[in-house]
């Protein structure tokens, strides 16, 4: 086999609803987690409510430390504190990151290789790199280059680029090899099983008459039991295995059906849904951070400018005073410890004086 094609799918789980939950202020309905959850049923688009058991939600949000809260309207709106919290700044395009991954691959080079990496295999090929300084300009140089992308790498790029709206999980494949080596094993095995039969057949005649054959022919006819076995099982595994596949890429399908469903749910937010989506936009507090150290301002970005303003300099003066405090604070204790001192040679000198004073 070649492995399981979505391992760390929990892993892209929890960042995928952790990013709908940021873009989201912090709160976020079932409905909106649905899309990412396994064993969820199919959205009822016929009915104005939505689903009630909400219990498909529970892995995530007990895994994203969030908190269930029922609305005015007894929904439950799920907040999550922990992911109001958002940085400021911009990540690299996934797709350009996944473009250029496979742009590496096609000629042999490691994902991450480095410009050296790529400036001698441009040069090694006979292309030109005059003028090209950036890691980026030896990336459109080879971008030139490279022929068109064949439709099994098209397929492999798409896969490579998550869908941020919903979970999907990857179909089984039954081998990566290509279309020849497939059919050259399969053959390979077919021959295998029809010779392990004419061997059996053969063999059998001389076994009505209880005969045992010579030299090499006899090791052959012991071993004949492990031949046939060995030629059963080359083509049952893979005929089982490819059974295997198919229940269980009919299985995936439909889960990513029944996520894509409620993703078309949430979009059109009509009825019940609409009105749970408002309730949590309501609950939603989005806290912005200016930096990435700890000691950077946090912010509330549904407070208005001029409030945000007064909370800061409020916020300002009081460290400022607790610097003053430090200052005072330091002075004092500086100004003890010259007391002491003063004391205590004080005390010296007066032991001192009395050591040199005659005995009376």
């Amino acid at each position: 086999g070649d492995g399981d094609p979505n391992n760390g799918l929990e892993e892209q789980r929890l960042r995928l609803a952790a990013n709908v939950i940021r873009e989201n202020n912090g709160a976020v309905t079932a409905e909106q987690l649905a899309p990412f959850c396994d064993d969820i049923p199919a959205p009822d688009l016929g009915k104005e409510s939505s689903y009630v058991d909400e219990s498909f939600v529970l892995p995530i949000v007990t895994a994203l430390n969030g908190e269930p809260r029922v609305t005015e309207d007894g929904d439950i709106v799920y907040v999550f504190e922990d992911l109001q919290i958002s940085a400021t700044g911009s990540d690299t395009a996934q797709l350009a990151r996944a473009e250029t991954a496979m742009m590496l691959k096609r000629v042999g080079l490691e994902p991450d290789a480095s410009t050296r990496d790529i400036k001698n295999f441009l040069n090694m090929n006979g292309i030109s790199t005059r003028g090209a300084l950036e890691k980026e300009d030896l990336l459109n140089i080879l971008g030139q280059v490279l022929p068109p992308l064949s439709a099994k790498e098209e397929e492999e790029l798409r896969g490579a680029v998550e869908d941020p709206t919903a979970l999907q999980e990857r179909e089984y494949k039954f081998s990566l090899a290509s279309d020849t080596n497939r059919f050259l094993a399969g053959a390979l095995g077919v021959v295998n099983l029809l010779g392990a039969l004419y061997l059996g057949n053969m063999f059998q005649t001389y076994a009505v008459y209880d005969m045992r054959l010579p030299s090499y022919f006899g090791v052959v006819q012991a071993g004949f039991p492990f031949l046939l076995a060995y030629a059963f099982l080359f083509n049952a595994i893979p005929i089982a295995r490819s059974f295997w596949i198919k229940g269980q890429n009919e299985k995936i399908q439909e889960r990513n059906k029944i996520r894509r469903m409620w993703r078309t749910v949430v979009d059109t937010a009509v009825g019940g849904v609409g009105r749970k989506l408002k309730a949590a936009a309501r609950m939603g507090t989005r806290m912005k951070k200016l930096g990435s150290s700890k000691d950077d301002i946090v912010f509330d970005t549904s407070k208005s400018f001029s409030e945000t303003m007064k909370m800061k300099e409020k916020q300002s003066m009081k460290d400022f005073d607790k610097l003053l405090e430090q200052e005072d604070e330091k002075t004092k204790r500086l100004g003890s410890s010259k007391d002491d001192m003063t004391i205590e040679m004080k005390e010296k000198q007066s032991m001192k004086d009395f050591d040199d004073k005659p005995f009376q």
